[in-house]
């Protein structure tokens, strides 16, 4: 999956969002140059940059749901529109930091 902090700050303020902060972000975009480790792990990384760390003033799970409705386009993968929402705003909500964690939710919606 390719993707460009370009295009996600341009989907962000779309939806009225600012960036803040973008440290967390390029870490996890960094990741995706990382041929260790899976497609659902590095979304993993970004939805955790996207959803716990806030980058954006604005509009954080709605630019998180961008990013995997792309995931799950690019990779032709079904997804269950309701878990992967109650997903993204359970892992917002508890601040769930587990990659492994968020790995797992990604793939019981996307798959």
């Amino acid at each position: 999956m390719n993707i460009y902090k370009q295009e996600l700050l341009r989907i962000n303020h779309g939806f009225g969002g600012n960036l803040r902060d973008d440290a967390s972000l390029d870490y996890a975009i960094d990741k995706f140059g990382d041929k260790k480790i899976g497609s659902y792990k590095k979304l993993a990384y970004l939805l955790r940059a996207i959803l716990v760390d806030h980058p954006f003033s604005d509009g954080n799970k709605r630019t998180a749901a961008y990013a995997a409705l792309n995931f799950a386009t690019e990779f032709k993968k079904r997804v269950d529109m309701d878990l992967l929402l109650h997903h993204i705003v359970s892992i917002a909500k508890q601040n769930t930091c587990d990659i492994a964690k968020i790995e797992w939710r990604i793939k019981n919606a996307i798959n």
